[in-house]
């Protein structure tokens, strides 16, 4: 196996869409479909994920027919070690990871079935895992919420009221929405008001909660504290 590491080359891919994600406002990253852009999305809501790196090594191997075959996997995921941990999924090595749809993964598993070999194979030497994630995986109820809480993210709503929120939140602890906005506000109009604002908070991570399923005025949520990685109970990955 020859291994070698190549900055990723952004190209047309026909029937795709290809272009660069601005990953937390710190760095572009390449992506080659919409299923790719669409990890990233996930990727970057969640705080444990510390880095995102894209196509970052290509393997080589000979094929059945003796021909040279070439392997590049999509991304390269780092995550933050936590002192915390987590029971269901303590996820301190790298994933790299392949990204493709499962149409692609049936009609060609038999041609796509070595190079996956090859990435366990090159994932475990190093110490990483290998994931392979389709359409299922990447769009699933985290996709959906994260996507709902965007137009929520760049509101604007009163700081002292989200003080309010938050420091309510961290007297009652986990706490349905509906009993959260029940504690702050009379009114069904404030209510409504404050639902937004609590969407903007947990769009922005001030406002914690199991972001794998459905949201909800039964929504359980609670105050972020400084160890906590925003991911509730539940990882998309």
């Amino acid at each position: 196996m020859k291994i070698s590491l190549k900055n990723r080359k952004i190209g047309y891919t026909y029937g795709s869409i290809s272009g660069y994600y601005a990953f937390r406002k710190e760095k572009s990253i390449a992506f080659e479909s919409t299923l790719e852009r669409d990890l990233l999305v996930v990727l970057e809501f969640y705080d444990l994920v510390l880095d995102v790196i894209e196509q970052p090594v290509t393997l080589e191997y000979f094929g059945a027919d003796g021909n040279c075959v070439q392997y590049t996997p999509d991304f390269l995921v780092h995550f933050k070690l936590s002192s915390q941990g987590n029971a269901r999924k303590p996820y301190p090595k790298p994933m790299l990871i392949e990204v493709k749809p499962s149409k692609k993964l049936k009609s060609d598993f038999s041609t796509l079935r070595p190079k996956f070999k090859l990435a366990t194979k090159y994932a475990l030497e190093n110490g990483y895992v290998f994931k392979i994630f389709d359409e299922k995986k990447i769009r699933g109820q985290a996709f959906k919420n994260i996507s709902f809480l965007a137009r929520y993210k760049n509101y604007e709503y009163d700081p002292d009221e989200r003080h309010r929120i938050i420091s309510n939140l961290m007297i009652l602890g986990e706490v349905t929405i509906e009993n959260l906005l029940a504690s702050l506000y009379v009114t069904d109009s404030e209510r409504g008001i404050g639902l937004g604002h609590v969407w903007h908070l947990i769009a922005n991570k001030h406002v914690v909660c199991d972001i794998g399923l459905p949201l909800g005025k039964h929504t359980v949520v609670w105050a972020k504290e400084e160890e906590n990685n925003c991911l509730g109970a539940h990882y998309a990955f």
